[in-house]
């Protein structure tokens, strides 16, 4: 690990904690509204964006699974202390929950990346990555229900739904509205960590990824604000478009590889069908 680095990782994550606890506390001029809402979503993609990219350059994938196991830890403790009445307390609380939810999701996921010997596979993992998300949120899978439960009035839906989704900024009085950065799903910071650290591991290209990235997530929270896109927006679609386009030219197979993966690909959808018709029975 390089202490420096990780230093400005931990610094990273620091910030985002003090941007998600008190920038929903300023009050932003409603005329100044688009723009500083839309300033909020790039700086709270690019932050989190960023320490996803840098977790599998500066930990070594055996620390990074010690040091996510103890943030998640930490972070189920919290559920076990009294909620605190002072707003402030609250705050505070509140941001280092999810300080340690965003660290244990990153750093675990970084960690799986050890499993992976060649380059190669990045394609496949990420596409399988992407058509599971892609099934999940909006073809039959576990958000689907989620979101069925929630219209039917369970509460514990009601509240997973309150909590996975990106949130538009509610106005506080007739000039003001409050402004918080977006929220990513912890499994799409899971897979992006551990996509990033398959590029860092096998000398891919980063920075465009990275940049690219960026682009990307941000421009799949502005779909996600349309008020004909269904519930949810699967985020790893376009981290993984990011991440595949600028390597496309360093993955080669031969057409025995080139056969095995398209069999493997029709068994996968297939699967997700029948999945999908199980569900449907529940």
């Amino acid at each position: 690990m390089e202490r420096r680095r990780v230093f400005f990782w931990l610094l990273g994550v620091v910030l985002w904690a003090l941007l998600r606890g008190l920038l929903p506390l300023l009050p932003a001029p409603l005329p100044l509204f688009p723009l500083v809402w839309f300033s909020a979503v790039v700086v709270g993609v690019a932050l989190v964006v960023w320490l996803a990219f840098e977790v599998g350059r500066i930990v070594e994938a055996k620390w990074t699974g010690i040091c996510g196991s103890i943030a998640v830890i930490a972070r189920i403790g919290l559920v076990f202390m009294p909620f605190p009445k002072n707003l402030a307390t609250q705050v505070a609380v509140g941001a280092i929950a999810d300080s340690l939810i965003l660290a244990g999701a990153l750093l675990l996921g970084s960690s799986i990346s050890g499993l992976i010997r060649h380059a190669n596979l990045l394609p496949p993992i990420a596409i399988v990555l992407t058509v599971v998300d892609i099934w999940t949120v909006w073809l039959g899978g576990f958000v689907v229900r989620i979101q069925q439960k929630a219209q039917e009035g369970v509460v514990i839906a009601q509240r997973v739904i309150e909590a996975a989704t990106v949130r538009i900024p509610t106005v506080a009085t007739a000039q003001y509205a409050r402004v918080g950065i977006p929220v990513i799903g912890i499994g799409d910071l899971f897979f992006a960590a551990f996509l990033f650290a398959l590029l860092w591991k096998f000398g891919l290209n980063t920075r465009s990824a990275f940049v690219l990235s960026v682009v990307f997530v941000t421009v799949g929270l502005m779909i996600a604000q349309l008020p004909f896109i269904p519930f949810g927006v699967p985020g790893l679609p376009f981290i993984a478009l990011a991440i595949l386009l600028p390597n496309l030219k360093s993955f080669q197979y031969t057409p025995e590889e080139k056969k095995a993966l398209l069999i493997g690909a029709i068994f996968l959808v297939g699967l997700l069908a029948l999945f999908s018709l199980m569900v449907r029975q529940l």
